[in-house]
């Protein structure tokens, strides 16, 4: 059984996922609170499936981009538990999960994570039957300089204010598909199947000591 931590951002996730499937997962509103939260959470979901610690074959964490300090609470839990007992962690992009959540979509999608200070973090993706590819880097943007980069009809997921939302809407009219809220919370499911799917090809996950958060500083002005 693998366990996946995701507090990228004041939204935390977590989930428990076996070969049969999703087994259990939590998702909540954090308010910043994630290392008072994140453990004893943890063990709920454990408690719940009565399931012990040992019996965990892998960790999997959100790597970001997203809050600093949510960031660090995740992939030190992760990598704690990883280290105690001896199982592969394995990360990934926060941008990546939410596009993959979506990969079931065709055509260009925006996936989005708050970034504090009105900034978003940003990816873009090609999504085709159930496949998903990058296309450039990751940004850090705000909304006005996001509507200016979006030149096709987009989907747009993830993390959006109501105000966002209807800023994306009024400066890209009909380009801007974006999904109703609950269709746009971002999973921990989503991250424990992908780092299953890593696992059932015999990955050994990533260096423990190498595998650090990913984040998107804020543009310096010259």
């Amino acid at each position: 059984m693998l366990i996946a931590f995701d507090t990228s951002t004041a939204i935390a996730s977590l989930a428990l996922y076996a070969e049969t499937g999703l087994i259990a997962e939590a998702t909540w509103q954090s308010h910043r609170n994630q290392t008072a939260h994140l453990l004893p959470m943890a063990q709920k979901l454990l408690d719940l499936e009565k399931v012990t610690p040992d019996k965990l074959s892998g960790v999997a964490v959100a790597l970001g981009p997203g809050s600093f300090n949510g960031l660090r609470v995740g992939v030190s839990a992760a990598k704690g538990i990883a280290l105690a007992l001896g199982i592969p962690i394995l990360g990934f992009s926060s941008l990546d999960i939410v596009a993959c959540q979506h990969s079931y979509l065709s055509g260009s999608l925006c996936a989005i994570i708050e970034a504090g200070r009105g900034r978003l973090g940003v990816g873009f993706y090609r999504v085709k039957g159930g496949n998903w590819k990058q296309v450039g880097e990751y940004l850090n943007l705000t909304v006005p300089e996001l509507i200016e980069r979006t030149t096709q009809t987009t989907l747009f997921c993830g993390e959006l204010s109501n105000e966002q939302r209807h800023q994306l809407t009024e400066g890209l009219g009909k380009n801007a598909i974006i999904l109703p809220p609950a269709a746009m919370l971002r999973r921990a499911g989503t991250l424990a199947e992908m780092a299953w799917q890593r696992l059932e090809t015999g990955d050994l996950g990533d260096d423990l000591t190498n595998l650090q958060p990913i984040y998107l500083h804020q543009p310096v002005s010259k």
